[in-house]
């Protein structure tokens, strides 16, 4: 990871997901990092360098004083089987990360490093990857120095939620992954949070897509 001394705060939104979660416990145990603040619906297990904001995300606090930090990790996202309906999937998978990008952009956050999804476009037909490839716009648009999107494949990683679907493919996919070309094969989810916190503190210029392939090895 970095080899920068400096102590940096991190501000993280999606703490409570399978992949925030990893990133979480990453942040919270490597010594570059002086403070992870978490904006969650609910309480989260208090740690000696973590700032957890419970806040209501539909009125996100656009002034306040954990705004001023050195990167946001965002990780929102869920599916349109856990959203109920195609409109509350939008506004956790596009409007929310637009409106966090934005605010980022506003208070001079220099970094911002969004978990998307391999094969992501605004053009696509699906509603998935077009929301996906929306949210990505919306961030590269809003004016922050420093844009990391990662689109990982399958992610092999404990979820609270059981999705029958991905387990079968997650089965199948440990299987051959071997045989598969690198992009195609399943991320494990610590791989992913690593490779994300890593861009956080990294911070260069520019915007740049993590295509799956990166995740594998944890290079960047």
């Amino acid at each position: 990871m970095s080899s920068t001394n400096i102590q940096k705060t991190v501000l993280l939104v999606g703490a409570t997901g399978v992949v925030g979660h990893s990133v979480l416990a990453q942040a919270l145990a490597h010594p570059n990092i002086g403070k992870v603040v978490a904006l969650t619906r609910k309480p989260i297990t208090p740690h000696p360098k973590l700032l957890n904001q419970v806040i209501d995300f539909n009125a996100i606090p656009e002034e306040a004083p954990w705004w001023q930090a050195d990167a946001v990790i965002c990780t929102l996202g869920t599916t349109i089987k856990a959203a109920k309906t195609a409109e509350q999937f939008r506004f956790v998978d596009y409007t929310l990360v637009a409106q966090f990008a934005a605010l980022a952009a506003q208070h001079a956050v220099p970094c911002f490093v969004l978990n998307s999804a391999m094969m992501a476009n605004p053009k696509a037909k699906g509603l998935y990857l077009r929301t996906k490839g929306e949210a990505e716009q919306a961030v590269r648009n809003a004016g922050i120095p420093s844009v990391v999107i990662a689109r990982p494949g399958l992610l092999d990683g404990q979820r609270e939620e059981f999705r029958l679907g991905e387990e079968i493919g997650l089965i199948a996919s440990r299987m051959l992954n071997p045989l598969l070309p690198k992009r195609l094969r399943s991320v494990k989810v610590d791989m992913l949070a690593r490779t994300m916190l890593i861009e956080a503190l990294n911070a260069e210029p520019g915007a740049k897509v993590l295509e799956s392939e990166v995740f594998q090895s944890g290079t960047v």
